[in-house]
């Protein structure tokens, strides 16, 4: 047995009863192990997993972890570390998903459309008092049309009613077949795809990790059934790509207090991106910047259409890219707020906090120079660290439960 001090050899011992069956301790207590494999400790997977595998590599946390038990010699190969985490890993997976199945049978079909008319459908978002958004505008801007602020698709929700959830797809390099392949540019270069979902409603939080979109989708519904959060508003914040947003609006097509928000964050790296690629020149991209953003910033989508389609064409060096932008800002029009007046009333703009969750479950850990990552790799490791990051590692490790939960009911 491995445990966080050293390596422990137990006796077991094996005795017939009078219909001649055996009784076997090394059996019949604990489950038959193959060769070379070692029943680990809560301490141990809490050392190995927690505190090493999801803060460096297996290499480096084998070396720490047998420098610490004194094994120097014959201690935990670094290789027989990465078997144990990817098994504790799918071990998890697969519980997560039977809890999900569990929650949403009879409640949601597989589709994900609730077929349970008992759960609430959300009803009439509650919002910020007027007295207080129009204290807010006259504190702001005055560059521009107050009508035209305040004309905005996205309203300004009441935080004490509202669950902030960021959904957003991580994707560390794809691990290849085989060693001899042609040379990968990064255009070629196949990615795996992982998924991950931050819940936040009253100050506690929780982070969720799948394999792709429909199947945090379908986690998400069993976590917001599960803690009552039904009922309140839902405020989803993505980067705004076609495929997730689809997901999200098929997903909840059915309840009535959903809004989804193009946050800030995303919104700029793709303006600076593609003016990158469209504008002659590092002058003439700042200069649209500083042009464009503050009308975003201020929630004026139409504004920053015209401005884009009426750039001149001697500045503009690839059409393709601004036209990308044009065609960007169209799609996503219901789904930009004005983000300057909703950061004077203290609400989100951002899923900043989810961009660091996923730094903490996948970036940090798998997007390093060098290292790539079969699919079902990738989540094992992934759905370690959410047991991090939530603190349900000690129930996890001692129970092979986890509480899937806030911290507190919304009854």
């Amino acid at each position: 047995m491995d445990g966080a001090v050293g390596r422990f050899a137990f006796e077991t011992h094996f005795a017939f009863d009078e219909n001649g069956v055996r009784f076997d301790s090394s059996q019949s207590i604990f489950a038959p192990l193959g060769t070379n494999q070692f029943y680990l400790t809560t301490g141990f997977k809490e050392r190995a997993m927690i505190m090493g595998n999801t803060e460096g590599s297996f290499r480096k946390t084998s070396k720490w972890l047998n420098f610490i038990r004194h094994q120097i010699e014959g201690g935990t190969p670094h290789r027989t570390l990465h078997d144990q985490t990817q098994k504790e890993g799918r071990e998890l997976i697969d519980h997560l998903k039977q809890k999900a199945d569990d929650l949403n049978h009879g409640n949601f079909s597989a589709d994900g459309c609730c077929i349970n008319p008992d759960i609430p459908r959300g009803g009439e978002p509650i919002s910020i008092p007027m007295d207080e958004v129009h204290k807010a505008l006259s504190k702001g801007s005055f560059d521009y049309n107050p009508i035209e602020l305040l004309n905005n698709p996205v309203i300004y929700e009441e935080p004490s009613q509202t669950v902030n959830i960021s959904i957003d797809d991580v994707t560390p390099k794809r691990q290849k077949g085989t060693r001899e392949s042609p040379k990968i540019t990064e255009h070629t270069r196949k990615y795996v795809h992982d998924t991950v979902c931050h819940i936040e409603h009253g100050g506690p939080k929780y982070v969720l990790a799948a394999d792709g979109t429909k199947s945090c989708l379908w986690l998400l519904i069993a976590f917001l059934l599960s803690n009552f959060l039904f009922g309140k508003r839902l405020q989803i914040f993505t980067d705004g790509h076609k495929a997730l947003n689809a997901a999200i609006v098929k997903q909840f097509g059915w309840y009535n207090n959903m809004q989804i928000v193009l946050d800030w964050f995303h919104l700029c790296k793709k303006f600076k991106e593609e003016l990158s690629m469209g504008m002659k020149g590092r002058k003439l991209r700042n200069e649209t910047l500083r042009a464009v953003m503050p009308l975003l910033w201020h929630g004026l989508t139409n504004k920053a259409i015209s401005y884009l389609e009426n750039i001149p064409a001697s500045e503009i060096k690839d059409e393709n890219h601004i036209q990308k932008l044009i065609d960007y800002l169209g799609r996503n029009k219901s789904s930009i707020p004005n983000y300057d007046m909703r950061k004077r009333l203290n609400l989100r703009n951002s899923s900043n906090v989810g961009e660091k969750m996923n730094d903490l479950v996948v970036s940090n850990r798998q997007k390093k120079n060098g290292m790539s990552w079969a699919k079902k790799g990738s989540l094992n490791l992934a759905i370690i660290t959410t047991l991090k990051i939530n603190d349900e590692y000690h129930n996890w490790f001692s129970n092979k439960e986890v509480k899937f939960s806030l911290g507190f009911s919304q009854k």
